[in-house]
């Protein structure tokens, strides 16, 4: 395999991985039974207070379009630093978002990876893989020095 044929193709797993990231609110609102509790044997939707806002923090997820659309526009072009700075902060809002479901009611790793829910689960590990993958990409775009 070529140097450019495996540029083509992690540009392909990453925008695959960004693509769902980004529809992960609509599969979790679709088949996911919702945040659990975890001391509790309850789903947070049955907390007619808060459990409803469990639910609206899947939603931050939708952030990940942002450098979706930015990598289909350079689509040609090597990954930029503002792609990365991009991605990160889309990490970060999104992270920020889990912590606050958290702290509401769900215990978003044990809905993930206990429960199971393959829509979290599969969006909690697509992170990471993302940005290997775009750390990758980066680097190998960045001019050496000779």
């Amino acid at each position: 395999m070529t140097q450019r044929n495996l540029r083509a193709g992690l540009l392909l797993v990453y925008m695959m991985l960004l693509a769902l990231l980004a529809s992960t609110p609509w599969i979790w609102q679709k088949w996911s039974p919702g945040g659990f509790a975890a001391p509790g044997p309850f789903f947070c939707k049955e907390l007619l207070s808060s459990g409803g806002d469990d639910d609206v923090m899947i939603m931050a997820f939708v952030v990940f379009a942002l450098p979706l659309v930015l990598r289909v526009i350079r689509l040609l072009c090597p990954v930029g630093v503002y792609e990365v700075w991009l991605f990160y902060i889309c990490v970060g809002f999104v992270g920020f978002s889990l912590m606050l479901a958290s702290l509401d009611c769900a215990d978003v790793f044990y809905t993930a990876f206990v429960l199971p829910d393959p829509a979290l689960a599969a969006a909690l590990l697509a992170i990471p893989v993302a940005a290997l993958v775009l750390a990758y990409l980066r680097a190998e775009s960045r001019p050496t020095a000779r």
